[in-house]
């Protein structure tokens, strides 16, 4: 039992909850080196109210109003839902229409009373500035109470409103949903009647991009830059119809052309996606932010319906943080909730067996499986003692919440899923391979003997000729083998608010899980990072690498982020620009499921890491976001410069 488990079994749980209370205070306020920071406890919806009226509003004549009170703080005692992207949709409406329409859920008069205090807050901070902006920003929320959306200026201010509520009440990890999906309706009536022209557009995407960065790093999470603001743009409508228009375009062009590493893109592709599109998405890419990352709606969409997504739903998803699929409105999936390290069941495998008594590689397979099946359900048990916040500002936004008059904290969502991440599957394939080769076939070495040299961190090198991404039959059925084993483990289990398990092959914590772990066979040392996601160790084809991805079974509950993660050379790509571009369109055709493009070189990086005074404005992908370089700690630039260098083939 945990020290934390102990505590909680011997003291009350309301003295146990006080405790955590005043630690969070006493680490905030050192962190902020300031002692006049607000503190609201979230006992109940009423306390949305309290924190309305503590808030302080600020506005400097900028573009869109948005403001962030970083000193008044919503503390809870649970677990807040957080990966989630809003229907911003929904807040076009009047709040007397939102009001109305939600009036037969519990502590939703709460909660507008909340959004009520806030645009009024926000009417009197604007009073104070007579610039002619203000005084339109000023009609757009006005309108909020009464008048939906009325132009295209006026939805990007609604979502910023509502955005910045999200924030303010201490949910983390925002995505902005599919914005060329809701707004194409007033940019097209602006268009139409001459209200706006398509670089005013433009420049008014800017300026809501620019106004969503600029508390960039309040907004982060884990590290600078781990903020969860992704934009979906492009991807199916339907059976029938795709998602492809001007704002399609504009936004991308919009990140390219500010070069900031948050917001980020996710463009949903299909077979039909116009190739000027993948050019453009390309361009973007190359200019090193590392976004838009690629979804293939071609495989997701499918594997959502396998997983008994209603079809309507499954073409409307969205994402998590990074990549995660959700249904957008009507999700409550919490997708990063805890990793399963593929390396773990083989290390207790390794301590508890007699691995004297182990005669063929088929034998030590099927002893892994005991002990993986043994783990996950360890991680189901662990995952499903969370409690979680009750969300009474989340579950307005929720259809299944208002039908059934339940929070989305409760089971209220249509979908009550839980997401989880792996590590390591590559370092297990790759291991295991090793163990086929010089123990059990070869007989070079005894399987104590080999373990007794990882123990002691004394592997020796031992090569084989085809690894983990390589287009090789026997370990793309040993790597699905494995995912299925994983998928039919977790099918045996409901989570506690009665949903699914889902799991997928990408992690944002190959680093800090590694510190300390254990060597393995496959060359890692101790404490070396895991392997990044769906990616090779070696210099591989980028062809072979998208040919593997897409041979993987990604069916049912396999589908929580599934990404092949590239890094390449600036000169390579620029060399070799339709060369990628037929190779996203072949990624779509073959299978693969996500992509992501990491597009610096390893003499850039090296440099950076040496003179970081030169290199303010690099930006790198970390995880499934972008950030700048000088931001990340040390750990994190040597990875990216290991990967770099063994991609260039140059170690």
């Amino acid at each position: 039992m945990s020290i934390k488990a102990k505590i909680k079994k011997i003291i009350p749980k309301s003295l146990y909850n006080r405790f955590k209370y005043y630690k969070y205070i006493k680490i905030y306020k050192k962190k902020k080196n300031n002692n006049n920071i607000k503190i609201i406890v979230n006992k109940s919806s009423k306390d949305l109210i309290k924190l309305a009226n503590n808030v302080k509003f600020n506005y400097n004549d900028e573009y869109f109003f948005y403001s962030i009170d970083y000193d008044c703080l919503f503390y809870s005692n649970n677990t807040v839902i957080d990966n989630l992207s809003l229907d911003y949709e929904r807040t076009f409406k009047s709040l007397d229409k939102i009001s109305n329409d939600t009036s037969n859920l519990n502590e939703s008069k709460d909660v507008i009373d909340f959004i009520n205090i806030s645009i009024q807050k926000a009417l009197e901070t604007l009073e104070n500035s007579n610039s002619n902006r203000a005084k339109v920003i000023k009609k757009y929320f006005k309108n909020m109470k009464l008048e939906q959306v009325e132009n295209f200026d006026e939805a990007l201010q609604r979502i910023l409103f509502y955005n910045q509520l999200l924030w303010q009440t201490n949910h983390h990890l925002n995505g902005l949903g599919r914005l060329d999906k809701i707004l194409i309706k007033y940019y097209q009536h602006d268009l139409d009647n001459k209200i706006i022209t398509i670089d005013s557009a433009r420049e008014s995407i800017k300026q809501f991009l620019l106004t969503l960065h600029k508390d960039y790093t309040y907004k982060s999470n884990t590290l600078k830059g781990d903020t969860g603001q992704i934009i979906l743009l492009g991807g199916y409508l339907d059976d029938k119809n795709e998602l492809c228009n001007d704002l399609t375009y504009l936004f991308i062009d919009a990140i390219k052309e500010l070069h900031l590493p948050d917001p980020k893109i996710m463009l949903r592709v299909t077979k039909n996606t116009p190739r000027d599109l993948i050019k453009l998405a390309l361009e973007c890419i190359s200019t090193g932010i590392g976004c838009p990352i690629i979804a293939n709606d071609e495989v997701i969409i499918k594997s959502l319906i396998s997983d008994e997504c209603d079809k309507e739903d499954a073409f409307n998803y969205g994402t998590s943080a990074c990549w995660e699929p959700i249904i957008i409105g009507k999700s409550f999936d919490q997708n990063n909730l805890k990793n399963i390290i593929y390396l773990e069941p083989l290390n207790q495998l390794l301590n508890k067996e007699n691995l004297n008594q182990i005669c063929n590689f088929k034998e030590f397979k099927e002893k892994y499986f005991i002990y993986l099946k043994k783990y996950i359900e360890a991680i189901v048990n662990q995952v499903n003692s969370i409690k979680f916040q009750k969300d009474a500002l989340l579950s307005i936004f929720i259809d299944d919440c208002i039908k059934q008059n339940k929070d989305i904290a409760n089971g209220g969502a249509k979908y009550n899923n839980f997401g989880l991440l792996t590590l390591g599957l590559s370092n297990l394939i790759n291991s295991l391979l090793v163990l086929k080769k010089y123990v059990f076939d070869e007989k070079k070495y005894s399987l104590k003997e080999l373990n007794d040299l990882r123990l002691n961190d004394n592997n020796p090198q031992l090569s084989i000729e085809k690894s983990f991404g390589n287009e090789n039959d026997f370990i793309i059925e040993l790597t699905n083998e494995i995912m299925e084993v994983t998928s039919n483990e977790l099918k045996k289990y409901k989570t506690s608010l009665n949903g699914k398990f889902k799991f997928g092959l990408s992690s944002p914590s190959y680093i800090d899980r590694a510190i300390n772990y254990p060597a393995s066979f496959d060359g890692r040392k101790k404490g070396m990072a895991f392997a990044t996601h769906i990616s090779s160790d070696k210099p591989l084809a980028y062809t072979e690498l998208i040919n593997f991805s897409g041979k993987l079974n990604y069916d049912g509950n396999k589908l929580n982020g599934n990404v092949v993660d590239f890094m390449i050379s600036p000169s390579f790509i620029e060399k070799n620009k339709e060369k990628f571009i037929d190779l996203i369109i072949a990624s779509i055709k073959v299978g693969c499921f996500e992509i992501q493009m990491n597009v610096v070189s390893s003499k850039t990086l090296i440099e950076a890491k040496a003179h970081p005074e030169k290199f303010p404005n690099l930006i790198v992908r970390v995880w499934g976001f972008s950030a700048y370089f000088n931001d990340l700690p040390e750990s994190y630039k040597d990875v990216l410069i290991e990967r770099a260098l063994k991609s260039e083939g140059k170690c």
